[in-house]
């Protein structure tokens, strides 16, 4: 296996220009995801949604001990679960619409 390297440099200068740019925008917040129609706020929510999920799935896990029915708390919590999977879902989901519908409007 060999490796080859460029000499040719002359890229670098705009490279690191974009660099910085990217740089500045992330500083100013100014970085979108979901063509525009969606900011940090709203990715940090659902990570926010992401994590409270995972939390209780794995309280829910290391703390059963059997089946659903052996505590009855645990399809209180297993409802609790899915009905925040659902809100996480239906999050994603918007996001995506609105994703789709400004790719939809562009073309």
């Amino acid at each position: 296996m060999s490796h080859s390297f460029t000499n040719d440099f002359s890229a670098i200068p705009e490279k690191e220009q974009s660099l910085q740019q990217v740089k500045t925008d992330f500083s100013a917040g100014a970085l979108q995801a979901f063509r525009g129609v969606c900011d940090f706020q709203k990715l940090e929510k659902v990570r926010a949604l992401q994590e409270a999920l995972a939390v209780k799935h794995l309280k829910f896990d290391s703390n059963k001990s059997g089946s659903l029915s052996d505590d009855p708390n645990s399809l209180e919590k297993f409802s609790d679960i899915m009905s925040d999977l659902d809100a996480l879902s239906s999050e994603i989901k918007r996001l995506l619409s609105l994703s789709h519908s400004l790719l939809q409007q562009a073309i």
